[in-house]
């Protein structure tokens, strides 16, 4: 039986700075607005075929599966 595949985490796109804690590996975008965060997250999604996840906090991750 073949192994699930692990998605890791790609991008974090917030409209709050104080959301997100820095040392991970994934790169952060910083949106003035849920109209231009959800922009950024179609765009990236669209050119890398992630898959974008609501944390409902005005953050959204974006994971692409290895």
């Amino acid at each position: 039986m073949a192994d699930a595949p692990m998605p890791s985490m790609f991008a974090i796109i917030t409209t709050d700075k104080n959301t997100v804690l820095y040392g991970g590996m994934a790169p952060v975008f910083y949106a003035p607005n849920d109209i231009e965060r959800d922009r950024v997250a179609m765009w990236l999604c669209r050119i890398t075929n992630a898959i974008v996840h609501d944390l409902h906090n005005g953050t959204v991750i974006l994971t692409v599966s290895k």
